[in-house]
């Protein structure tokens, strides 16, 4: 129990962590003609099956199983990871990279075990039927167990904002792009 506490406080603070981590990715950033658009690419499939993901979950009411959640325990914090690597792609630069890394794996393992304990106490055996045949959080190719994607989910989970704020990422670094062109 000690070091459930230790982890939830470690978690505490990722947001606050990650947007100082976005700063200095931001601002060490050299983007180029091509690492702007590929990496708006690579963001583009993470804010998707982030987006897909949404639309299966209806969070505290009951075990998303369906859609993407057939193919992986954790498609948000895996499109979370696609979305930070097509960042870190669009900044050119190693330091993006290692930021994006570290903060993944400083985090998200974390955040992994406190939903697998939350979920498993939830649902019990529901739970432990449905992850035992999945991975935690890479997706196993397979036939997807799909019912129907639920706008009002998405909606709810307000992850239209994640495209919002990829586009302001991006348009950043178009900016910061042209103002190196101008110099």
């Amino acid at each position: 129990m000690k070091n459930l506490n230790l982890i939830e406080a470690i978690i505490k603070y990722r947001s606050t962590i990650g947007i100082i981590g976005l700063i200095v990715v931001l601002y060490f950033s050299e983007p180029t003609i091509l690492s702007i658009p590929i990496g708006f690419f690579i963001m583009l499939i993470g804010v998707s099956f982030r987006g897909w993901s949404s639309g299966y979950i209806n969070k505290d009411n009951e075990l998303a199983t369906q859609g993407p959640y057939s193919l992986t325990r954790n498609p948000l914090y895996f499109g979370n990871f696609i979305l930070g690597t097509g960042i870190a792609f669009a900044a050119h630069n190693i330091y993006a990279y290692i930021i994006c890394f570290v903060f993944y794996f400083l985090f998200f393992p974390f955040l992994i075990i406190i939903e697998n304990r939350r979920l498993k106490g939830k649902f019990g055996k529901e739970y432990e039927t449905w992850s035992k045949n999945l991975n935690t959080f890479f997706p196993k190719i397979k036939r997807i167990k799909d019912s129907q994607f639920n706008i009002s989910f998405y909606m709810k989970n307000r992850e239209y904002k994640v495209f919002y704020f990829s586009l302001l990422i991006i348009a950043f670094f178009v900016i910061k792009y042209l103002i190196k062109l101008k110099s």
